[in-house]
């Protein structure tokens, strides 16, 4: 009878696991909510009155997209074991917070099919996403996990790429996360942190 074997991997390589297969299945649920929203806004017809197909799935992509945006910002963060400092985790608080919020909002006009306006909320915390990107990146600039170019593009483009999504921007902003999806798991396993 022999002993089971088991791989002994360092808790940090462990923990480096999960949260990149955490990481890469938010790409994906983000990757499909920008699909469904950026389809939806070139090639729906919307309605001012009651929700029809196109305005269901324009407000429900908020849910997937939300998510899975959540889980991405928060898994680099993670990976990051911390080094993006104070900006990181103000970052991750900021675009936590305003996502909620933003989430709540589309599900909340989903069930009622109309559009719910809540004063002023839907702009300022669609401006708070990008404010928390802008943490999380400045955080991270020094730290050396993502390249400096991607650093630099994710705040803007989660602006207008996602729920102030502008013509064909989600599609341009999901082929920046299938990219991420492509970068990170190598930059995880050169990175020397």
């Amino acid at each position: 009878m022999t002993a089971p074997t088991t791989t002994a991997l360092r808790p940090v390589a462990r923990t480096d696991a999960f949260w990149l297969r955490l990481t890469t299945a938010g790409i994906a649920l983000g990757i499909i909510g920008l699909l469904m929203m950026g389809l939806s806004l070139l090639f729906g017809t919307f309605h001012d009155d009651d929700f029809r197909a196109t305005d269901y799935v324009l407000t429900a992509s908020a849910l997937p997209q939300g998510f899975g945006l959540f889980l991405v910002t928060l898994g680099v963060h993670r990976l990051q074991h911390g080094r993006d400092g104070r900006f990181g985790t103000a970052g991750i608080w900021v675009y936590g917070l305003c996502l909620t919020e933003l989430v709540v909002q589309c599900t909340a006009s989903v069930v009622d099919g109309s559009e719910l306006i809540w004063g002023p909320l839907y702009p300022v915390c669609a401006f708070g996403l990008m404010l928390g990107l802008a943490l999380l990146a400045a955080g991270s600039w020094r730290v050396g996990l993502l390249p400096r170019w991607m650093l630099s593009v994710w705040p803007p483009l989660g602006l207008v790429g996602s729920f102030f999504g502008i013509g064909p921007i989600p599609l341009v902003f999901a082929a920046f996360l299938a990219l991420l999806a492509v970068v990170l798991p190598r930059r995880v396993r050169e990175w020397p942190g």
